[in-house]
């Protein structure tokens, strides 16, 4: 107890070293903890984006559909015993029917290439509510009364000079290689994220889809809902055993690779800014103690004289490091949390480059809090380590004759 306090009251000897030091810290801490809470808010935004507005958690197609050379030849059935089978596998919460197809739209002079997805209204928003508002300003989602219309990208709709209510023709080709044509109305569009989507993109409804291709009673895909995304693997491999070898069960991640890749993209960001805050804030504390160690030569020298013990000096060393560590890391992480807190309650709006207005909110967890003020006490005691073994190593009678 005699050596923290001890070592409370030599942190005040000089207090504006120990202030930058911990200012040093306390910049470190409450950086790492924002920079956490954008990133979190990211990660959510992209996957939220591909999952609750796009892909669903898991997919469910027939076996050889990836990677078809003409995948709408391996469509399945529409049916209903199948997907109470999906919705009965315990993890699954809803199951959505769904054809994917491309083809050409015209506008009667102009045409262009079209990438739809095809849903079922009264299913689809419970595997993907957010695709329910994933809509331009001034749209509507596809509803169950609507059969001949789409929504279509922006982009897409202003290379055809298609506004609200245009009607359009749509020409794909469908599994028995027979070309056919359908008038569709532009209901609405969808927001833009990225341009290359924004050309290209629709969604229709199902039954429409189906009258196109001619494929009445049948769909390419189940996309599947699950009630805890940190057990979706374990899901997808009862839902896989659940179907046997005729289907095949993928997750977001395996048709999506590119969102995978930029959510782990972010977490190495994260880790390089912290490795250089680390060595930053590691290089303070070890200046700090050993300025300490050289401003105290005698005094070191009189403890050691007197009997104290080299262990107890270097345990003195660690306790000054570990408690202007402690203090300061908690201290930034406090700021930190209340910053992220309010602009997670406020969100913050990003507009990607040609895309529509976005909004993020940062969010982080106690555990991570608790995460970096344990690296920034262990960091702290590390840097100590090397003037603490500095100060218990001096000889009494030269540290006594030090001026």
């Amino acid at each position: 107890m005699r050596l923290i306090l001890l070592a409370l009251r030599n942190l005040t000897r000089n207090k504006r070293r120990t202030l930058l030091t911990a200012l040093a810290v306390i910049f470190g801490a409450t950086a790492i903890v924002i920079l956490q809470g954008f990133v979190n808010g990211f990660i959510r935004n992209n996957v939220e984006a591909t999952i609750q507005s796009k892909l669903g958690t898991l997919q469910v197609f027939r076996k050889g559909y990836l990677g078809a050379d003409d995948p709408l030849k391996r469509s399945m059935a529409y049916d209903p015993a199948l997907m109470a089978r999906i919705k009965s596998v315990p993890g699954v919460t809803a199951v959505a029917p769904r054809i994917n197809f491309d083809g050409m739209v015209s506008n009667g002079a102009e045409s262009t290439m079209f990438m739809a997805t095809a849903i079922d209204p009264a299913v689809e928003y419970e595997v993907c509510p957010l695709r329910k508002n994933r809509v331009a300003a001034g749209s509507k989602p596809l509803s169950v009364e609507q059969q001949g219309t789409a929504l279509i990208g922006k982009t897409l709709a202003d290379s055809l000079r298609a506004e609200k209510g245009a009607t359009l023709v749509m020409q794909a080709a469908g599994p028995h290689a027979s070309t056919n044509a359908l008038d569709v109305e532009v209901s609405g569009f969808l927001p833009t994220v990225n341009i290359a989507e924004s050309k290209r993109m629709a969604t229709v409804r199902l039954g429409f889809a189906q009258d196109l291709l001619r494929m009445n009673g049948q769909v390419t895909e189940y996309a599947v809902a699950v009630s805890d995304m940190e057990q979706m693997n374990s899901t997808a491999r009862r839902l896989q055993s659940a179907l046997g070898d005729t289907y095949q069960v993928t997750t977001w991640e395996e048709l999506d690779p590119a969102t995978k890749a930029r959510v782990s993209s972010l977490g190495y960001v994260l880790l390089f800014v912290a490795v250089v805050l680390f060595l930053l804030v590691a290089t303070g504390i070890v200046n700090t103690m050993l300025m300490s160690v050289y401003e105290r030569v005698r005094e070191i020298g009189t403890m050691l004289a007197l009997g104290v013990r080299r262990w107890q000096v270097t345990a003195l060393f660690l306790l000054e490091a570990l408690a202007l560590g402690l203090g300061s890391s908690v201290f930034g992480v406090s700021i930190g949390y209340v910053v992220v807190k309010w602009l997670g309650y406020r969100g913050i709006p990003l507009r990607p480059p040609g895309g529509d207005l976005l909004w993020t909110y940062p969010n982080v967890d106690l555990r991570f809090l608790l995460i970096v003020v344990g690296f920034s006490v262990t960091g702290a005691v590390a840097a100590g380590l090397y003037p603490a073994y500095k100060a218990s190593r001096l000889s009494p009678v030269d540290a006594l004759r030090a001026t």
